[in-house]
């Protein structure tokens, strides 16, 4: 919690730092997260957690300068990999560090806002697991870290159910390295509250 703290913090002072002076810009604050747990058999199944927060400037009515933490985890309890060889506890944490562009694609004033994001920024994911062989009886833990520059890009709607709070409702997609031949896509989606300082 500390850590995330002093990261938004710093999203903090680099949009003080950038937002014109003249403007007086407003700013905005959201939180996102998404849960889902699929069963692949009767002791197998896979769940994912992810969640967005961050701040926005707002430039220009329907364009925000935005920066995001989105974190996602995901969790395989048990993978099968032959007869004699499983993985178990397989899981998959993303952190990504981004500011982009949120555009809105309705006027201020309309209750459903369509809106698009395309941002980039640095990302990180670690995935961990233990390799048994039941044959041997012997079980060896796994790590490997994979960091780069991510894509990221968003579709959403708004619903604007007070004058300073809407419910967002967004899918999104990122890659790691997406500049790069065979760069792999993930896809999620989530909701969550906006609130207008």
């Amino acid at each position: 919690m500390r850590l995330l703290l002093s990261r938004m913090t710093i999203l903090g002072v680099l949009f003080l730092g950038i937002s014109p002076a003249w403007a007086g810009p407003a700013f905005e604050v959201f939180g996102k997260a998404f849960y889902s747990r699929n069963n692949l058999g009767v002791d197998q199944y896979t769940q994912t957690i992810s969640g967005a927060t961050g701040m926005a400037v707002i430039l220009i009515p329907q364009i925000r300068l935005e920066g995001r933490y989105t974190l996602q985890n995901q969790y395989q309890n048990k993978l099968s990999l032959s007869a004699s060889d499983i993985l178990t506890n397989f899981k998959v944490q993303t952190a990504i560090y981004s500011i982009g562009l949120d555009i809105s694609l309705a006027g201020q004033r309309s209750t459903f806002v369509p809106f698009v994001f395309f941002g980039a920024g640095y990302a990180e994911s670690v995935r961990t697991w233990d390799y048994t062989n039941t044959l041997l009886g012997q079980t060896t833990p796994g790590t490997d870290r994979r960091t780069g520059l991510a894509g990221q890009m968003g579709l959403g709607v708004r619903w604007r159910i007070a004058k300073s709070a809407a419910i967002d409702i967004e899918a999104n997609a990122y890659s790691i390295d997406f500049y790069k031949p065979g760069a792999l896509v993930d896809v999620s989606g989530n909701a969550g509250i906006r609130l207008y300082l």
